[in-house]
């Protein structure tokens, strides 16, 4: 009995091993392998995904790309240290760029290599920019360069733009159609004398644009009129509209904006718009009816022969006064740059006189009319 008890004992004990002890065995020698396998190519896919980093900083290659895109002498930017921070002073070209768009490409180059702007402050007629890049402050400073004075002997050219054609035909559209043929017309779409005062400008070889309308800051109070660009719209109603437009005065060779004092602040709609006039290649004119419009900078990035225009010449009104006072605005422009571009309007046959007037005073003053396109085409250097 004792042998019996003895040999029932030890075979219920080899009985009751579990067998999940077994499992936990088999898996452990499992993952062994695996890591031991996959571990290399793990690395690999890890490695794979790695974010990309960004350039290594070397401030001579920074200054060699900003004097290039810049547009200045080889070595003449300099980085100096002063209180423990780095600054660089940046001369700006008023006529390749404005400080706005400068910004944006030293921003780029910056953030390229690491940097981080801290912040960005508008002061003395210029923009300061603060970077940090590792341990290092960047402090630095845009700022247009000092304007040369034009020699008299320089022709100076003035291209004048008249908005709001369309709604005028008879005598008062002929009387227009008699002024210099360098006079561009601006002309609405889907008016009634649209398309008539496209085919006679065309056929005296003037310069027209689609007058395109856009949403003003007090919309719907002050109307753009039907069809304009609405700040709300998607991408596929912004380019049906321009497309629509463009197709309804096939002969105009560019664009400028009626109204759109909201919609020319606004950065996603101007891409939209200046992708459909690249496409169609067509040139564009900001009318600037927002000191913020971002229109002109927009249609430099697209790469579209882009213009501002300089001045409103019947506002406020049409006085001999207001002439007076254009008149020296224009003067004083031409001291940095040897054309001004001017907007006014064909409400009226007093409108009218009152631009026959300016144009011969103008021309006194030594100016020579030119057709907006023939001016001198922007340089537009790549943001980053």
């Amino acid at each position: 009995m004792t042998k019996q008890t003895k040999y029932a004992s030890r075979h219920k004990i080899k009985k009751d091993v579990p067998v999940g002890l077994y499992l936990l065995i088999l898996l452990l020698c499992g993952a062994i392998i695996f890591v031991i396998v996959y571990k290399g190519k793990g690395e690999e896919i890890a490695s794979e995904f790695k974010e990309p980093s960004t350039k290594q900083f070397s401030s001579s290659e920074l200054l060699q790309t900003l004097e290039n895109k810049f547009g200045l002498a080889d070595g003449s930017l300099q980085i100096k240290t002063i209180n423990h921070k780095k600054q660089l002073d940046i001369p700006v070209n008023p006529n390749k760029m404005d400080l706005t768009f400068a910004n944006m490409i030293v921003k780029g180059e910056f953030e390229t290599r690491g940097g981080k702007l801290i912040s960005g402050i508008v002061e003395d007629g210029g923009q300061h920019l603060t970077f940090n890049v590792g341990t290092d402050t960047y402090e630095v400073k845009l700022y247009y360069k000092k304007p040369v004075s034009i020699p008299r002997k320089s022709p100076r050219y003035i291209a004048i733009v008249v908005d709001d054609f369309g709604g005028i035909g008879g005598d008062l559209l002929q009387g227009f159609l008699n002024l210099p043929v360098e006079i561009d017309f601006a002309i609405l779409p889907g008016m009634p004398y649209s398309e008539e005062t496209m085919n006679k400008a065309y056929e005296q070889g003037r310069e027209t644009l689609v007058h395109l309308p856009m949403e003003p800051l007090d919309y719907p109070r002050q109307n753009p009129g039907k069809e304009a660009i609405l700040v709300q719209m998607d991408k596929s109603e912004v380019e049906k509209i321009v497309l629509k437009h463009l197709n309804s005065l096939p002969l105009c060779s560019g664009v400028n904006n009626h109204m759109g004092s909201l919609a020319t602040t606004d950065k996603e709609i101007m891409s939209y718009v200046m992708e459909v006039l690249r496409k169609k290649g067509k040139f564009f004119l900001d009318s600037r009816t927002s000191a913020v419009s971002v229109a002109y900078q927009i249609a430099q990035k697209a790469h579209i022969l882009a213009f501002r225009n300089d001045l409103f010449l019947d506002s406020p009104d049409i006085s001999n006064a207001t002439m007076e006072s254009k008149i020296e605005r224009i003067k004083q422009i031409s001291q940095n740059r040897n054309y001004v571009i001017a907007i006014t309007h064909c409400h009226s046959a007093e409108k009218l006189k009152y631009l026959q007037d300016f144009i011969s005073r103008i021309q006194k003053e030594g100016f020579v009319l030119k057709r907006l396109s023939e001016l001198k085409e922007q340089e537009v250097p790549a943001i980053i």
